[in-house]
């Protein structure tokens, strides 16, 4: 390694705000300033800053064009083959609306996190966006909200966005509608299942580090708040493959395995966390770890 210490370039977007949000990377920063690094974060709106490693930390489903030519500046980018992670790159539920019976289904946004993610980019953007924003950004976040409250108000067939993912109990039952809607897509609803409780695994990973848990919810559709535990059992070699035709350096996957069948729910390069940083400890001080992967290809 160089006589100074290898700099880290979190590469995010301008939009993100990204220290007001829960981010597992941000939790990983005074660990790898501890272990030597000098870590920096960086938007395509600010100054260029070199480093040796960039991590593109971009908070979309499809990366930007203007961020994308931006990490190009870099020697190495972490995640830098991750451009496009919509469901349908590499999901195997996928229900037409005719075909054999699927039986249980569920609806989803094409788009990571239910479309908000890009909802909110596409308000802060636009010409009025940008200009709220650089004078009050209070007032901004405001008009964020707003534009959610009427998205929740439009019909199937414009909706761009999700609060939720509605769980029918048969294809007929899906509105017409959501089948014209390109944001939309309907997957068969397959899910773990332990007693009443629903389950939903989890494998995250920096490198050659890896962390894997799993949450246990009565709700069918498992949110983050669900009961956590740790998983002992190996990665499936099913989603090592699918992690290296995607590109991942760093992310996490979320999937399930019913039957002896491997699905993968959602691939997200930009983990979140709980409000408690406490519950992510043992996971933060193993994944950090992995930077060291690349630290040695400075």
């Amino acid at each position: 390694m160089k006589s100074n210490p290898p700099t880290i370039a979190i590469l995010t977007q301008a939009t993100d705000d990204f220290h007001q949000r829960r981010y597992l990377v941000r939790l990983m920063i005074p660990r790898w300033e501890a272990m030597g690094f000098r870590v920096v974060v960086v938007t395509e709106t600010g100054p260029f800053v070199p480093a040796d490693i960039a991590l593109l930390h971009v908070d979309l489903s499809v990366v930007p064009d203007k961020i994308r030519r931006f990490a190009a500046r870099y020697p190495r980018v972490l995640n830098g083959q991750v451009l496009d992670i919509r469901k349908r790159r590499f999901s195997r539920l996928l229900v037409d609306r005719v075909g054999p019976d699927p039986g249980k289904v569920i609806v989803k946004t094409d788009w990571n996190f239910g479309g908000r993610p890009e909802l909110r980019w596409n308000v802060l953007e636009s010409p009025l966006g940008r200009l709220v924003r650089r004078f009050n950004i209070n007032i901004a976040e405001s008009i964020c909200h707003r534009v959610a409250r009427r998205e929740a108000r439009r019909p199937w067939r414009t909706k761009r966005a999700l609060n939720n993912y509605p769980v029918y109990a048969n294809r007929d039952l899906v509105p017409v509608e959501v089948w014209a809607n390109p944001n939309l897509m309907v997957e068969r609803f397959l899910v773990e299942r332990e007693g009443n409780d629903y389950c939903c695994r989890h494998w995250l990973f920096l490198g050659r580090r890896e962390v894997c848990r799993r949450t246990v919810s009565p709700n069918p559709v498992v949110k983050v708040d669900g009961k956590l535990e740790p998983l002992l059992e190996p990665v499936p070699e099913e989603l090592r493959a699918i992690r290296k035709q995607l590109g991942f350096d760093y992310g996490k996957f979320d999937y399930g395995i019913i039957n002896g069948e491997v699905f993968l729910y959602d691939a997200n390069r930009t983990p979140s966390t709980s409000a408690d940083p406490k519950r992510h400890a043992e996971t933060t001080d193993v994944l950090a770890e992995g930077i060291n992967d690349f630290a040695a290809l400075i």
